[in-house]
């Protein structure tokens, strides 16, 4: 990673920290958040006369969430 998008994650991980009340444990929330903001900004660009974004690449396909450990599939019946 470039020491200038570093410095930009992390200057908006702090931010992010900041306007959601700088609750306590949630970096990692607030650095991967930072890191989807600053990649979004990299696939776009502004036209020449900033009147329309152009779309530099095409947006990474989003995986599927793995179930988390005791994930319990809400249609099983219990008992």
């Amino acid at each position: 990673m470039s020491s200038r998008r570093h410095e930009w994650i992390s200057k908006r991980a702090y931010s992010i920290w900041e306007e959601q009340g700088r609750p306590h444990g949630r970096d990692d929330d607030h650095w991967r958040q930072a890191v989807a903001e600053r990649d979004e900004l990299e696939r776009t660009q502004a036209s020449s006369d900033g009147r329309e974004v152009l779309v530099k690449f095409r947006p990474k396909p989003q995986r599927p969430e793995v179930p988390r450990d005791g994930w319990v599939n809400p249609s099983t019946k219990v008992g």
